[in-house]
């Protein structure tokens, strides 16, 4: 499991200086998040990723991937921008993991106010971090194929 933990943090780095040019270090859990994107996968193995982020976090992603202002985002370009990351964390994860596999990944949810996350059960792997605009916190569930 610590391979995979190792795969899903590099994942995460990686996309999230690439594509939204923000700079994660690992940080403490947040006791609440303001969005939170889902998206499932199915192949060899089968599970979900999870990302929850902060108000501050998510508006910062949107102005930086899209080169806007502050003031001209909105709560679609939020929830867009939200869904994207976990559609490329994910993508990325699965990649990194075992590129001789095939994965099928569900199209990624979104929600508002999702509350608190609680800690990871037993298969999962939950990663926390700070940026400079707040808190980020991503949760693997992951099971072998059916």
């Amino acid at each position: 499991m610590q391979n995979v933990k190792e795969t899903l943090a590099e994942s995460i780095f990686e996309v999230f200086e690439r594509m939204f040019f923000i700079f994660l270090e690992p940080g403490s859990r947040s006791p609440v998040h303001d969005y939170e994107s889902a998206i499932r996968f199915d192949g060899p193995q089968r599970g979900e990723i999870r990302i929850l982020l902060t108000q501050p976090v998510a508006r910062l992603m949107v102005c930086n991937m899209l080169g806007i202002e502050d003031g001209a985002v909105t709560e679609q370009h939020v929830a867009d921008c939200v869904k994207e990351a976990a559609n490329m964390v994910s993508g990325n994860f699965l990649v990194n993991l075992d590129p001789s596999k095939k994965f099928v990944m569900s199209l990624p949810g979104f929600s508002a106010r999702p509350g608190p996350h609680s800690p990871p059960s037993g298969g999962a792997v939950a990663l926390d971090f700070d940026c400079e605009a707040g808190k980020l916190g991503v949760v693997l569930a992951m099971e072998g194929a059916g």
